[in-house]
């Protein structure tokens, strides 16, 4: 079920209606936005069968970071040796009327996987058509963006995702709805995660108070802080483990001053003197809520596409308040 993005979906279905098929797309935006979800029900359609992550049918393909079976974690990027794979099925004449690829995390291909694919979307085999699925797709090469047709996918409105909370789960919420959906932020895989396992809502909401109560704190304990995501980020990559992930934590400071900047935005001329022990940001004005976020979102860019030292990383970030 896709919720929401309703500009986007009626874009595709008069590509689709229209027969103005492209042979490669990006499907470009935030994790857990409904990006996924978009691009299997749009190739079901195209394909006239139902296609899943696991769908084993000759004309529909999808590849994906591999995952290592003892831990369940994902091995953070897709090979060349798996597309030079896909790209050897897409090869074969489809048994229908095309062939449809879908890479998941696509943004995660590493360079010899990009140049690899290239190649292919330059002079694609016939009657096939290709979908990327990308968190950003500023992390894939310019010669790869340039080949495809690119639809950016957002954050959903507060309204949808409460309408959605209620939908899905109103036994399980009662009158968590509006804070679960808050928590959310706009992204309809993450409600559905915290719907299904309300362990994981408790989970980021403790974490959310400790980072609350570390921004209000002295240097000392935002260092001390720094370094104990870090160790516990390292401890989750030996082996399966169920805490939040050093991404998540990021995710929630970024929801936790988006939050912030909404109710600036709402009382622009707050001046209010601050209260001991308070979040030290929760009554700033717009612009220092919002520079701060900014900064949130380059830490978070620096940590997923470059090999900056973690701690030393969110330590400057620290320092930067």
């Amino acid at each position: 079920m896709i919720v929401g993005h309703s500009k986007q979906l009626r874009y595709l279905q008069a590509v689709k209606d229209g027969g103005l098929l492209s042979h490669a797309w990006i499907f470009s935006g935030p994790d857990k936005i409904g990006k996924k979800t978009a691009a299997l029900e749009w190739a079901s359609e195209i394909l006239g069968f139902s296609a899943g992550e696991k769908t084993a049918h000759p004309d529909f393909l999808f590849t994906a970071p591999l995952v290592d079976e003892k831990t369940g974690k994902s091995a953070g990027e897709i090979t060349v040796a798996q597309i030079r794979e896909l790209i050897a099925k897409m090869a074969l004449a489809p048994a229908g009327k095309c062939k449809i690829t879908i890479i998941d995390s696509a943004h995660l291909m590493n360079e010899e996987a990009q140049n690899c694919l290239l190649k292919t979307l330059e002079e694609p085999p016939g009657a096939s058509l290709m979908i990327l699925i990308a968190e950003n797709d500023r992390r894939l090469f310019a010669t790869v963006r340039s080949r495809c047709q690119i639809v950016r996918f957002n954050f959903l409105p507060q309204s949808e995702m409460e309408k959605l909370a209620g939908e899905i789960g109103p036994r399980s919420v009662g009158g968590e709805t509006k804070e679960i959906a808050e928590m959310s932020f706009g992204r309809p895989g993450r409600l559905v995660d915290f719907l299904k396992n309300p362990e994981e809502l408790k989970k980021w909401r403790v974490a959310e108070k400790e980072f609350a109560g570390v921004i209000s704190g002295d240097l000392a304990q935002k260092f001390a802080y720094a370094k104990k995501i870090t160790d516990e980020e390292k401890e989750k990559m030996k082996e399966a483990d169920a805490r939040i992930t050093l991404n998540e934590i990021l995710e929630i400071w970024q929801n936790h001053f988006r939050r912030l900047l909404l109710e600036a935005l709402n009382d622009p001329q707050r001046v209010r003197p601050l209260l001991k022990g308070s979040d030290p940001f929760k009554n700033f004005g717009a612009q220092k809520i919002a520079g701060t976020l900014k900064k949130i979102q380059t830490l978070d860019f620096e940590l997923r596409t470059t090999n900056a030292h973690p701690r030393l990383t969110i330590e400057n970030f620290f320092m930067d308040l």
